[in-house]
């Protein structure tokens, strides 16, 4: 996909998308305006930008407060200052207030990247996530941080490769870089690049 480009609705200089680096959502002058920090394009040129329904498996993560008053016993000689920290270790008596009813705000909301995919692969690379994080050494064979197939080691906005923080999950011809069967998903077709020297690049794994 091209840039697209528009004219900004605040300062009426050119702009222009990042569709090439993965964020046709994003547009940014071509020309440097200090007075106009945020580039807007005209509805019709936003309108314009080609969308598509795609399923996505997505998990965000954000920090919820509870505010409430409440009696329960507590040690005598328990200080101001040590009161939180004796609560920290001591949460039966409270835990069960974390309900709708004490509910007071939710903050910091994070999509979290390892574990939000577009669905075609996404049980795999959720299952990956997971394997590197409990039981690494069953996949450790198959771990890298450069694609097995055209060697390049993804940037922030490379769109060819579907990574799992640091490691390459699928390859840039989509390949599913981990043995498939490691991670609890069904492995038939798949070839094991790490017993060749190059990968074939028109090969794609089966689901």
């Amino acid at each position: 996909m091209q840039n697209a480009t528009s004219t900004c609705v605040k300062c009426s200089n050119p702009i222009r998308n990042q569709a090439t680096e993965g964020r046709p959502d994003l547009w940014s002058h071509t020309t440097a305006d200090p007075f106009c920090p945020y580039a807007v394009p005209r509805v019709e040129a936003d309108e314009a930008l080609p969308r598509e329904k795609r399923k996505i498996r997505i998990r965000v993560e954000e920090l919820v407060t509870y505010d409430w008053e409440t009696e329960i016993e507590v040690h005598k000689g328990i200080s101001q200052d040590e009161l939180p920290g004796y609560l920290a270790d001591n949460e039966d008596p409270w835990v069960d207030g974390l309900d709708d009813r004490n509910f007071y705000a939710a903050t910091n909301r994070e999509v979290l990247h390892e574990f939000t995919f577009f669905n075609d692969d996404a049980g795999y690379l959720e299952n990956l996530a997971i394997a590197i994080e409990t039981y690494p050494n069953k996949v450790m064979k198959w771990l890298t941080i450069s694609c097995p197939v055209c060697g390049v080691r993804p940037g922030a906005d490379d769109t060819a490769h579907q990574t799992v923080g640091y490691f390459i999950g699928v390859a840039c011809n989509g390949m599913r870089v981990v043995d498939p069967a490691q991670v609890s998903m069904d492995g038939t077709g798949w070839t094991d690049w790490t017993k060749k020297n190059t990968v074939d690049a028109s090969r794609k794994a089966s689901n």
